[in-house]
């Protein structure tokens, strides 16, 4: 069976739903409730490097930048 390795949330496709591999290590993070295991929604990928704007577990909308969404590891899972 081939399982498809995580990738980063930056290159995450839109309205797909994605649970959290990996996050570094900044408290801002874990305080707006990105932590392994959470399950996200991409909303948007904003141009030109711009922010990407996520639903965290369905119930709210954070937009995280483009260096710090490249650090965060996503699998994508069943909606």
């Amino acid at each position: 069976m081939f399982v498809k390795p995580p990738l980063s949330l930056y290159e995450a496709k839109k309205m797909g739903t994605f649970q959290v591999a990996s996050v570094p290590k900044i408290g801002l993070l874990e305080n707006m409730g990105l932590r392994v295991g959470t399950k996200i929604t991409v909303q948007n990928r904003y141009a030109l490097g711009g922010p990407v704007l996520l639903t965290v577990e369905g119930v709210y909308s954070i937009a995280i930048g483009k260096d710090i969404a490249q650090q965060i590891a996503v699998k994508e899972v069943a909606a």
